[in-house]
């Protein structure tokens, strides 16, 4: 029987999901850092500098930077440890074209590696010290076989770095973000991206996001130890990590 997994509000097979999340991914490439600030209103900027202290890279770190679209934090890792190896893992090869094209227009183009492929079917293992994931996670269609070859992937003594939405715990908050993420954003996308339906599975993937203690026993279910997580100012995203000992 063919494994299922939610692709925004609905239940699909797993397969389905993962050409959907491709299509999704490919219409939005282009204007996908605009967008990011707009949605935020800039805040993306913010979360993305304190999951950087949260990571503490090293120059002699082997990081693996999954579903790394754009290339935003890879190359920010780039830059924060002169000559650090990196390798940008995407399915999507749109995404993965546009990264590429940031390290050259920034000069950074030894030690990086591109490999246009999902998580899911990623085998390395004992390969890396370090393992970040930023706004990728909830869209992964294995999410527990993603988790287990990240795992594999790691040294031991690796770090996996996961910065993900969450909805927030104030009902009367939750209420105002879930009208803002399922009205504002696809009308943004649509006027500025052309496309609205892909930025409302965006908004609708927030809203069945696992929530951040689910994704805390799921991390121990894979063995990952000293598992924490913190929840960021807004109460609207949130950093795990984990280690492989």
């Amino acid at each position: 029987m063919n494994k299922k997994s939610k692709f925004g509000l609905d239940v699909i097979d797993n397969e389905e999901k993962a050409q959907k999340i491709q299509n999704v991914f490919s219409s939005v490439a282009t204007n996908y850092d605009l967008m990011n600030d707009l949605m935020s209103l800039g805040s993306h900027r913010i979360w993305k500098r304190r999951f950087l202290q949260v990571v503490k890279p090293r120059q002699s770190d082997i990081v693996l930077d999954i579903a790394s679209g754009t290339g935003d934090i890879a190359i920010n890792l780039a830059r924060a440890c002169k000559g650090i190896n990196l390798t940008c893992l995407d399915a999507n090869k749109e995404m993965l074209t546009i990264a590429e094209d940031r390290f050259i227009d920034s000069g950074i183009v030894e030690n990086v590696n591109f490999i246009a492929k999902p998580i899911e079917k990623f085998k390395e293992a004992n390969n890396y010290t370090l393992a970040t994931i930023v706004f990728g996670f909830r869209n992964f269609t294995d999410q527990l076989t993603a988790l287990e070859n990240i795992y594999n992937s790691l040294k031991t003594g690796g770090k996996l770095v996961i910065m993900d939405f969450k909805s927030p715990s104030n009902e009367i908050i939750r209420e105002l973000y879930e009208k803002y993420t399922d009205f504002i954003i696809p009308k943004i996308g649509k006027y500025i991206a052309g496309d609205e339906s892909s930025y409302k599975y965006l908004s609708d993937s927030i809203k069945t996001y696992i929530k951040p203690n689910e994704l805390s026993r799921l991390l121990e279910r894979i063995n990952f130890e000293n598992v924490t997580y913190e929840t960021l100012p807004g109460d609207i995203v949130t950093i795990h990590k984990g280690y492989k000992t």
